[in-house]
């Protein structure tokens, strides 16, 4: 059987939390509204088209908590059963749409559960980070990415394409924030976790990025330096450079793998002693280079 989506397991975390307040589970269940909701005014119902169970499981339950009859419920069925549609037709009281969930954390964090569990959905953590929430209500996203910030930090951008508008999160830290205020333990846990992971193993990468570069570089240098002692020694002869210049230029010869820390711990040297001389010797090759 196949395992569902990070966005279904989130979900399914979500629809089992304890409700808070009355005016949170309104606020909740006003976020399904603006989400998925079509209000049939002849009679008098709001139908919601969901394409996760555990979504219609939640609203069944916020329904009955707030003593709101459940019509009817209808599954259009389907071979992927991430494409299954559940249709739940609800007989709602008018005060579900006098709700403010704007101006108090509490219950605009219920909106914001509402909101994910109708039409949310996020990637994958192990291969990217991403969270959306599709709706029509544009206005509604615009100021619910205002309050995003206002309340949690979180950078969120609304885009709206083929008249569905679209309010997402990028940043993993946002997206981890964003989590919390919905009310997710479990999730933001393994996330976290899948970070970190993630992090560690960049680090490591840089490093070794930057250990094989240091290296190609100090393999480089060490061609140059070897193939200017070989032109002196082939013009003139090693033995016609000063002492200090003759003794570098042997060592170096001996010891072509080592890094000019290494040549001047071997001859008692600093770094920049033994730097100095081989400039000096590579300086001294481009004159016989030139005379070629």
């Amino acid at each position: 059987m196949k395992r569902p989506s990070f966005s279904e397991e989130l979900k399914r975390e979500l629809a089992i939390l304890p409700f808070g307040s009355n005016e949170e589970s309104k606020a909740e269940l006003f976020g399904f509204v603006k989400a998925r909701g079509d209000l049939n005014v002849r009679e008098g119902a709001v139908v919601f088209s969901l394409f996760s169970l555990a979504a219609s499981r939640r609203l069944f339950l916020l329904a009955k908590n707030l003593g709101i009859s459940i019509l009817e419920i209808t599954v259009e069925e389907s071979h992927n059963i991430r494409k299954r549609s559940v249709r739940v037709k609800t007989n709602f009281p008018d005060e579900i749409f006098s709700v403010d969930p704007f101006e108090d954390v509490a219950v605009f964090s219920a909106f914001l559960r509402g909101l994910f569990l109708a039409s949310g959905s996020m990637a994958d953590p192990r291969y990217h980070y991403h969270l959306e929430i599709n709706a029509f209500d544009e206005v509604v996203l615009k100021k619910t990415r205002v309050v995003l910030k206002r309340f949690f930090g979180i950078n969120a951008g609304v885009v709206e394409n083929s008249g569905v508008v679209k309010l997402y999160v990028k940043s993993v830290r946002d997206i981890i924030a964003f989590l919390e205020a919905i009310g997710s333990h479990e999730k933001v846990g393994e996330l976290e976790k899948l970070y970190e992971e993630r992090k560690l193993k960049s680090d490591v990468n840089r490093v070794l990025n930057f250990i094989n570069a240091n290296a190609n570089r100090t393999g480089e240098s060490n061609v140059k330096q070897i193939k200017a002692i070989k032109l002196i020694q082939e013009k003139i002869g090693l033995d016609k450079l000063p002492d200090e210049l003759r003794m570098v230029a042997l060592s170096r010869l001996e010891n072509e793998e080592l890094t000019l820390k290494e040549l001047g711990e071997k001859l008692g040297m600093s770094k920049n002693q033994v730097y100095a001389r081989l400039r000096k010797i590579m300086k001294l090759a481009e004159r016989f280079g030139e005379e070629r």
